[in-house]
């Protein structure tokens, strides 16, 4: 490269000389306006080259230039001869500057082209290991499932029988509780994996939104029975027929209300609303807690994969970091948006809308 730019100088020299030996030896009045942009073109080509010496160039050009024409045309005065340098001057200044900015211009576009079309690249390989790391943990998780989910079942079936020691019983619950988390961890992953890869489908099928709701805050009240709180449910209809996948949807509102139930006291109390609008058919579902808050520091990142906030749940319950991923993923893929509110110490809303179809 440097090779290059010293012999684009030394020929933009020469062909400098050459128009000054022209310009001594024409016999009649012609411009050579184009002729002495010539070499400042060339001389001032890519963006290689200081800026200071495309203006050094343009200074030697002009006053080449003005040289010739003082020999030639021999001047009477001087102010004559300096103010035909000035203008000679000043005129090849902005022409070094308009055509230096040209090709700074043209080198910055190749330089923006060639830096997307590496994004691009980069950007398809990380896609293709994703998929690939997605379906690599998709199948870890499945095969691991099944061992899981049979240790959770035989601890049950030993928590049956009654001539189980009783010294042994803690610890049988004890193998029995972290499968079931164990379960929990491996299903979210699961889930997260075939969103992710785009394997998952949706069984959309029309069912009334507000049985639905219903049928699942009533799933829910088991645990928030043990923390004494209660749930309300209000809606401005009565009835709401809507085409969506009951099982998908049911994450989004169980686990929405688990971390409500997890992340509130005893005796608070967890209220779900669902708004119709007639306008925009547009479906408004929140649950409104009186929980821990969420510290505003996680808000931007809370939907992330394996994103935990600092908040403990109140009764030790167990947490992934997944379901609320999760929960935005299902509702994306239902051309649904969610987001909340929260402050910390008063409580968390989390809202989701869905069109009707």
């Amino acid at each position: 490269m440097l090779k290059s730019i010293q012999i684009r100088i030394l020929v933009s020299f020469i062909i400098l000389i050459l128009i000054i030996a022209i310009d001594y030896n024409i016999t009649f009045e012609v411009s050579l306006l184009a002729l002495y942009l010539i070499p400042l073109i060339l001389f001032t080509f890519q963006n290689k080259i200081p800026f200071i010496y495309s203006i050094f160039f343009s200074i030697l050009c002009s006053s080449a230039w003005c040289y010739v024409d003082y020999k030639t045309h021999h001047y009477t005065r001087e102010t004559h001869l300096v103010f035909n340098w000035l203008t000679k001057v000043i005129f090849l200044l902005f022409a070094a500057v308009a055509v230096k900015k040209y090709f700074n211009e043209i080198e910055l576009k190749k330089m923006i082209s060639q830096q997307r079309k590496t994004l691009q690249l980069v950007n398809q390989q990380l896609n293709t290991a994703n998929a690939e790391l997605n379906k690599f943990i998709g199948m870890a998780a499945h095969d691991i499932r099944n061992p899981v989910g049979g240790i959770k079942m035989m601890a049950e079936l030993l928590l049956s029988k009654e001539s189980v020691p009783e010294d042994l019983v803690k610890l049988i619950k004890m193998i029995e509780s972290a499968a079931a988390n164990s379960l929990l961890i491996l299903n979210d992953t699961l889930n997260i994996s075939k969103i992710e890869s785009g394997t998952i489908s949706l069984n959309k099928a029309p069912y009334d939104y507000i049985t639905f709701i219903k049928e699942a805050i009533f799933t829910e009240t088991y645990l928030s029975d043990k923390k004494n709180q209660t749930i309300n449910f209000q809606s401005n209809t009565d009835q709401l027929i809507m085409n969506f996948d009951k099982s998908r949807i049911n994450q989004v509102i169980n686990n929405l209300l688990t971390n409500a139930i997890k992340y509130s006291n005893m005796n608070t109390s967890i209220v779900v609303s669902v708004e119709y609008n007639n306008d925009t058919k547009e479906v408004l579902t929140s649950v409104k807690d009186q929980g821990l808050g969420i510290d505003e520091k996680y808000h931007a990142t809370l939907f992330a994969p394996f994103t935990t906030t600092s908040n403990v749940p109140t009764n030790n319950e167990s947490k992934t970091g997944l379901g609320l991923a999760i929960v935005k993923k299902i509702v994306e893929l239902h051309n649904g948006t969610i987001h909340f509110t929260s402050e910390k110490g008063v409580g968390s809303t989390f809202y989701y809308s869905l069109q009707i179809e």
